[in-house]
């Protein structure tokens, strides 16, 4: 048994508010915690930017051990799921703690190899979730008009993109708070909406690796738009802007005024969305983004809203868009990425090209998806999966242009 009293003298007791996050995915650590009162969720961050959380930690429970002992930046973000009182333990008294409480050593060695097995049973959950039917989720039909976003020149959309008369359902407030924004760009604090993260399920994962969670759909809050400045980016990239490009995007808010009168409306309808992704793919223009992985991220998100709006036109020029980007970040730029990593590409182009017809360059990205030194066994048997799916599919193809 740890003795807590005896942890308290040597660490700082603090409380965090529910939803305040710890620490984020790649920050420095130099403190572990142990759970006092009250529940934190464990997030990785998926191939399209949105935490999910893959365990829940309780009070006995602790963190941030592993960045702790090894210097490392953090592996995962920790967020409290309710208000929650940790035991803070740093670098300079752990080794103390550690000899006044030897058997919190084993502990620490026994929650790793839990959370190791308990990794490896997920990812096996979720390879089986993929073989599920999708769930629908459901968008409620417009009811009071309120007042809401007007686009004054249709310049901001790509030719084709039409209006689209849906709205969020009443219960995503149950999954939303309002939070206070300082944007980076022209220093104005604003209100947005914000996804309880904590609160999310998830249902699936589909071949294009985008998430299914259930009756909720994070897609529709995860873009925030200063009304200000009118600068847009995802949430969790909101404060990553460069000294250099404030100006450009401050001189370009106020062209998009003249383009764009911005105002969500409760709930949020989805042309509202289309418009702060639209705005997002102007502002990483105007910030000159190089890699085009940014714009292409963007573009498959359009894709996904684009066919949940049962546009099937929209859906696939969106999804070429990806492609072509996606492709450009493969072929064309230098990436510090990890083998899992470029595997998760080569699956995704694999993906986007069968989605478009182009069954044999598809074939390739599969095929370049698969490692078996190093490499994800999940990504490699979903890779092998969509070969043999895609085989099938060519040997079909290649029957019908015979008979004809």
């Amino acid at each position: 048994m740890l003795d807590i009293a005896a942890l308290a003298k040597l660490g700082g007791v603090k409380k965090y508010n529910a939803d305040e996050i710890f620490f984020n995915a790649g920050e420095t650590g130099h403190e572990m915690f142990i759970i006092l009162k009250g529940r934190v969720g464990v997030y990785i961050t998926s191939i399209d930017g949105f935490p999910i959380m893959i365990t829940e930690l309780v009070s006995g429970d602790f963190f941030g051990e592993m960045s702790l002992l090894e210097g490392q930046p953090r592996s995962a973000t920790i967020g409290a799921i309710e208000d929650t009182i940790v035991l803070v333990i740093n670098e300079s008294n752990f080794e103390q703690v550690i000899a006044q409480q030897p058997s919190l050593a084993y502990r620490i060695m026994k929650g790793m190899s839990n959370r190791v097995r308990q990794l490896n049973e997920d990812l096996g959950q979720l390879k089986r979730g993929k073989t599920e039917e999708r769930k629908a989720h459901k968008l409620a039909p417009p009811t009071a008009k309120k007042p809401s976003t007007e686009v004054l020149d249709n310049s901001l959309f790509p030719p084709g993109h039409k209006p689209y008369p849906l709205e969020a359902p009443l219960s995503d407030d149950n999954l939303l708070f309002d939070r206070e924004v300082l944007c980076p760009v022209c220093e104005e604090k604003f209100k947005t909406k914000n996804v309880r993260s904590s609160k999310l399920r998830l249902d699936k994962v589909d071949n294009d690796l985008r998430q299914r969670f259930v009756d909720f759909e994070p897609l529709w809050y995860l873009v925030w738009t200063c009304p200000n400045c009118y600068y847009s980016n995802f949430n969790f990239e909101f404060k990553q802007v460069a000294e250099a490009f404030k100006k450009k995007l401050l001189e370009q808010g106020k062209q998009l005024k003249a383009k764009v009168r911005l105002q969500f409306s409760e709930p949020r309808k989805l042309d509202e969305v289309f418009v702060t992704y639209y705005l997002m793919l102007q502002s990483l223009q105007a910030a000159g983004k190089p890699n085009p992985t940014e714009a292409a991220k963007v573009w498959l998100r359009l894709s996904w809203l684009y066919n949940d709006a049962g546009d099937e036109e929209m859906f696939l020029y969106a999804s070429q868009q990806a492609l072509d980007m996606f492709k450009d970040t493969y072929y064309n730029t230098r990436r510090d990425t990890s083998v899992e990593q470029d595997q998760r590409l080569s699956l995704l182009l694999g993906e986007l090209s069968m989605r478009i017809g182009e069954n044999r360059e598809a074939l390739k990205f599969f095929r370049g998806a698969i490692v078996r030194k190093g490499g994800n066994n999940t990504i490699n048997r979903q890779a092998e999966d969509r070969i043999r799916d895609l085989k099938d599919m060519i040997l079909v193809q290649e029957k019908k242009e015979e008979k004809v």
